[in-house]
């Protein structure tokens, strides 16, 4: 007796066939060369007759999914035909699929045997006729499949499984060249540790400059006095379209980084220190006045960046737009327990002040254009634009965790959305990915490591700076 599991069907009850003369095996055509691997173990009881026999009650599988015939007379033609089907793989990820075989009446097949070609990691269970693994190798495999439409009968196909490539193993890693006026490095790091805290930097080049062969046109800049307190940090992304934009990042982050971090050392930081005091008994007053001062300060530092663009464009007999760049800044201070933080943001990316956990402020919005990938650079035309004062923001915050500046390459697979970049939730997942790292041995490496992660579509350079 045999359950059929996969259509429902119960012989059980169904008596045996009757009037049987004689039951052989019948070879449909000769069989296909089998790969030269380890066989599966062949549990059929059909496939364990090797002679013909005379007169025996025709043996029913128990394999699930392969409904037998009622009966079949012994030299009945059959119709050899049967399609197979698995469903396609992927190297590196786990698999495992149901090979099923189906006549052309739609009717399960019995197999009896299946081939897998060596060393692609993956096995076959003629019990479950599930095929398990690791897929290793990309292509187009041959399946060799021993099969029977009754039983009784055994015939051969060929099935091609297809595993699909890992997609990061489509990118390739070409050096850009090292004789190129404008070289820059792949990757760059930096690590200050601070009284209070510590700030980490990193950025890489992303995949589809490593696969043109082009450079990396991200940079920042990071310092941090330990006499005023005052810390700052500068992020910025060269426009893909402007073919020096990875000179035009260096230039912008040096030029407006150096002139806020000057001023923060001197007078103007110390000011700003005095002004903070009042911030507790009038916080709306100070805030106002903070704000005034830094709307200034990073308007002076941006028409250095843009002066410092401009000069290199006209000694190398070029245009200004074709070293376009994004850039975001921040001057922090520890003021008691709490942070305060002054924003700079021109352009995509990210700056935000998160913690406690489930918490998270934005320091401004995202320029966006019509389509994907557009955005604002720094430029004249933004310095002059009576809404410069919306790129500045001011907040002093209690029990942060960390204050983080990031280039759309992280905030877009990130975050995808400015409804993203508002959820919490998002920036707690970042988190933890981002917090064991600062806390390894050499949270520099680890940090740029991480900046390889893989996200499909999102191949652009990546940096990021953390203060925590």
């Amino acid at each position: 007796s045999r359950m059929e599991t996969t259509m429902g069907n119960d012989r059980s009850q169904q008596p045996p066939p009757t009037a049987i003369q004689s039951l052989q095996i019948e070879m449909k055509g000769a069989p296909p060369t089998m790969p030269n691997v380890t066989q599966s173990p062949v549990t059929s009881p059909a496939a364990q007759t090797a002679q013909p026999v005379g007169p025996a009650p025709i043996t029913h599988s128990t394999r699930p999914g392969h409904i037998p015939p009622a009966g079949t007379l012994a030299g009945k033609p059959l119709d050899p035909k049967a399609s197979f089907h698995l469903p396609n793989a992927k190297v590196g990820q786990e698999y495992s699929a149901v090979l099923k075989g189906r006549d052309p009446t739609g009717k399960s097949v019995y197999i009896i045997e299946v081939k897998l070609p060596e060393s692609i990691g993956l096995t076959f269970d003629l019990r479950t006729c599930l095929v398990n693994g690791i897929p290793t190798v990309p292509g187009d495999h041959k399946v060799a499949i021993k099969w029977s439409p009754d039983d009784v009968t055994a015939c051969f196909a060929e099935y091609s499984l297809v595993v699909n490539p890992d997609p990061k193993s489509l990118w390739k890693k070409i050096d850009p060249p090292r004789d190129d006026p404008y070289f820059k490095e792949n990757t760059d790091s930096k690590r200050l540790e601070c009284p209070r805290y510590s700030l980490l930097a990193a950025s890489r080049r992303g995949r589809s400059h490593e696969h043109a062969g082009t450079f990396r046109d991200d940079d920042f800049f990071l310092e941090h006095d330990n006499k005023s307190e005052w810390s700052v940090i500068v992020v910025s992304d060269g426009a893909g379209s402007a073919k020096n934009s990875r000179w035009g990042s260096k230039l912008a982050v040096k030029a407006f980084g150096e002139h806020v971090f000057g001023q923060l050392q001197g007078e103007f930081g110390a000011r700003m220190k005095t002004a903070l005091g009042g911030w507790v008994t009038d916080p709306s007053t100070t805030a106002k006045t903070l704000g005034t001062e830094f709307h200034y300060l990073f308007h002076k530092a941006g028409t250095l960046a843009i002066q410092a663009i401009e000069t290199e464009a006209k000694t190398k007999g070029g245009q200004p737009q074709e070293y376009s760049t994004t850039l975001l800044a921040a001057a922090t201070h520890y003021d008691g327990n709490d942070v305060f933080l002054a924003t700079f943001w021109m352009g995509d990316g990210a700056i935000a002040a998160y913690g406690p956990r489930g918490k998270v402020r934005l320091m401004g919005t995202p320029d966006g254009g019509e389509f994907a990938g557009q955005t604002r650079f720094l430029d004249r035309i933004a310095l002059a634009d009576q809404s410069f004062a919306k790129r500045i923001g001011i907040g002093r915050y209690p029990d942060l965790s960390a204050v983080l500046l990031m280039t759309d390459g992280i905030s877009d697979p990130k975050f995808e959305t400015d409804n993203g970049l508002a959820n919490p939730a998002l920036w707690d997942v970042l988190w933890d990915e981002i917090n064991p790292l600062i806390e390894t041995a050499d949270p520099e490496k680890a940090l740029v490591d991480w900046l390889d992660f893989f996200s499909p579509g999102h191949h652009d350079d990546r940096t990021i700076a953390i203060l925590s």
